[in-house]
């Protein structure tokens, strides 16, 4: 989110990290939806997740193990379900995150073809 408040290209960033330590499956999976804007093609939706969460958040509880991490992440998916992302993929929330911080994307600049 710093990239996008900074004024980055979603792709310039996309481009650095997929060749970085910091890649990561999820990463490739979910990056270039966050890239393009676009979550419609969900492999996995915010509404299928936030079950998921449930879950995960009870059982951490029954076992007493602080999830400080996950816990975090709660109110975003909650902001997600509430903005209308449900059947979007996890991906999403970068447009909750971009909302919360006053991102407003411009159209993507499309690159000069060489003929």
């Amino acid at each position: 989110m710093v990239a996008a408040v900074a004024g980055l290209d979603p792709q310039t960033v996309f481009d650095m990290v997929h060749s970085g330590a910091a890649n990561s499956r999820v990463f490739e999976l979910r990056a270039p939806m966050m890239v393009k804007n676009n979550y419609d093609d969900a492999t996995m939706k915010i509404s299928v997740w936030q079950k998921d969460m449930a879950v995960i958040g009870d059982y951490a509880r029954q076992v007493r193990c602080p999830t400080p991490m996950f816990a975090a992440s709660v109110p975003v998916y909650v902001k997600a379900m509430k903005s209308g992302h449900a059947a979007q993929d996890t991906a999403a929330v970068c447009a909750v995150l971009e909302k919360m911080a006053g991102v407003k994307r411009t159209k993507a600049k499309r690159r000069a073809r060489k003929r």
